[in-house]
Order: structure tokens, then sequence, then C-alpha cells
């Protein structure tokens, strides 16, 4: 990462928590140069901005539409298997959280394409409390969402796995910590024959300010019940405070790292309407096989996000009836050449 990007960065986040400049100057002299960040900055994609495709015509372009939206390629998308959307609930003061998140990130590198993560940073071990925690890393649609499911979650970190209940893993909805998540994560994985195929694009605004957001859903067979589309903003290597009891004492004070590089988390909901399950994109009448489903919005960076190079665009399909999630899908956000 170059100094100028460094200091953008740092300065951003410095600002929000009311730190000094002289604490500001220290830590970029002992920490930026040694943090690696999974993700640095997002693929420079051709927009051809002459493009009139109408918007209903899902083909096989590159670039954006007539109003900047970006295009599907309508033969590159998934339509092999459902995705696993798995939700992550953890904390900056949870001792074990980032040895089973480790777990997680290898599982999902071990299948990659199929796993499809999102952390929610919510519950006692989220407080704010300074001086050791002064980040607050919540998001109000993770306190919705945290709020409806808490009485299922037995300990942190913990994950749900396509909102589903699984009768062959104790009738649970919720499972704690890799021991109990990765069975039903994996019997999720490369299941065939999903219901839609779906592309999810995002194109950042110059000014970092927007994102122009596209999801298509082609119904790969009828569809005869209410279907919900959630769309999540994400950010990826957001560095802050963590505690890991993997940690030495004499290194690390209290066992908190304060460089720990935070991976996918939900900064906000994008979608404007609906509840925690989304807005209803398919309504109880249902879409014939073929048929498809087109979503866009221009989106607001929410003010909590440190930098909007490292967003992700996240989109579920949910079953209004079950809550299940039927289809899954992420983009990193694509800067217009």
């Amino acid at each position: 990462m170059d100094l100028q990007l460094q200091l953008q960065v740092v300065f951003k986040i410095m600002r929000r928590l009311g730190l000094s400049f002289i604490y500001i100057s220290l830590l970029i002299v002992t920490s930026c140069d040694i943090v690696d960040l999974p993700l640095e900055k997002p693929e420079i994609v051709p927009i051809d901005t002459t493009d009139t495709t109408p918007t209903t015509n899902i083909d096989t372009i590159e670039g954006v539409d007539a109003n900047g939206y970006p295009l599907i390629d309508s033969n590159g998308i998934n339509t092999l298997t459902q995705k696993v959307y798995m939700e992550e609930f953890t904390g900056h003061s949870c001792t074990g959280c980032p040895a089973q998140t480790d777990k997680l990130l290898a599982m999902q590198a071990d299948h990659e394409g199929q796993i499809i993560v999102a952390t929610f940073h919510e519950g006692l071990f989220a407080e704010v409390a300074p001086p050791d925690y002064p980040t607050d890393l919540s998001s109000e649609y993770g306190e919705q969402l945290h709020a409806l499911i808490e009485s299922k979650i037995d300990a942190y970190p913990s994950a749900m796995v396509n909102r589903k209940t699984f009768e062959a893993f104790g009738n649970k909805y919720v499972f704690q910590a890799h021991a109990q998540w990765q069975e039903p994560a994996l019997a999720e994985v490369n299941k065939s024959n999903p219901l839609v195929a779906m592309g999810v694009g995002g194109i950042l605004s110059e000014d970092h300010n927007t994102v122009k957001i596209r999801v298509s859903i082609k119904a790969e067979t009828t569809l005869n019940d209410e279907y919900k589309l959630l769309v999540l903003c994400i950010e990826d290597s957001v560095i802050s405070e963590q505690k890991d009891g993997r940690l030495n004492d004499d290194d690390y004070p209290h066992k908190i790292n304060t460089e720990y590089v935070h991976r996918h988390m939900v900064r906000a909901k994008v979608n404007t309407a609906g509840n925690v399950y989304g807005e209803t994109v398919i309504d109880a009448s249902g879409i014939a096989e073929g048929e498809w489903i087109d979503w866009t919005t221009n989106y607001s960076v929410p003010d909590n996000v440190v930098d909007a190079k490292h967003l992700y665009i996240v989109a579920a399909l949910i079953n209004a009836t079950t809550t299940e999630v039927v289809q899954a899908e992420e983009t990193h956000v694509h800067l217009a050449k």
C-alpha cells in the first residue's frame, strides 16, 4: 500500500475515533508498513458507456447500460449449484473468535466461490468499551438481525447456514463455532439444480461516494411462492482492535491485536424497503421458468465505511414462507476505467 493511501485510511479511522495527531503519527510509523490486507483494491474493468442496451435485456456485454448500471453476463452466472450463505456473529472482545473465524475462512478457501460469508459484530462481545475497544463495528441491520435470533445463540462466534434449521444437526438454526457449523455448511456445498441463477454487479463512482448496483435473477424452474431479495454492503480488510486468546500478553497487552484485519464486515443493508429478509421481488403468484428479475439501485456509501475500494455487494434470495436462503451471490465493487 502506498503512503498516500495509508494516510487516507489511517486519518479516516482516527477522525472517527477522535485520536490525536501525535497518536496518528506513531501509528503510521509502527503499524501501516506491516499490515497485509487480504483485499487491496478492486479490479478495474473497461466500461462501455456508449452501450444503450435496455435494462430488461440481460446480455453478454461487459460494461454498463444507458443509466450507468453494470450489465450482467447471462452466460457467466452460476446455474449449476446453490451457494452457501453463512452469517457469522462475532465481537472484538471475544477471545476465541479469531481462531474460529480462521477456520471459517479456510473452509471458504477450500470451496472457492461456493461459500459466501457476511460477518456481524453484535452482542455482548461487540460492545464499545474504551480504551481497549473504542471502535463501533456494529451496524443497524446487524442489530435488527441479531435481536431476531439472539435467543438461539449459545455462544460466540456463531453462524447461520442459509438461514435453515437442520433436522440432521440437532434441529439447530444457529451453530456455535467451527465444531458445529462445519458439517451443516459442507452438507449445503455443491447442491445441484438451484431454483434460481443470480448475477451481481457493482460500479464504484470516481469519488467513491456511490455504487451503482444491479442484481439479476433468472428462475431455473417455475416458482410458486413469494421471494425476498436481501442486498448487503460489506467491507473487507478493516483494521481495528480484536482480542485473540492465541496471543502473548507480553507482546500484545490484554491479548489485544490493535492491527487485526477484520473480514466480511457488514456495514449496512442496501435495500431501503423490506425487513431483515429483504424486499419482495417475486410475489406469491410466482414466476415461470426462464423469467428474469432485474433489480437496480444507486447506493450511497455509508459513513461507517473506511475504504470504499474494499466493498463487496452480497445478494441473497430468501423464500418468504420458509425464510430460507435459496441462492446467494457476491461481487467486489469495480472501478470504471
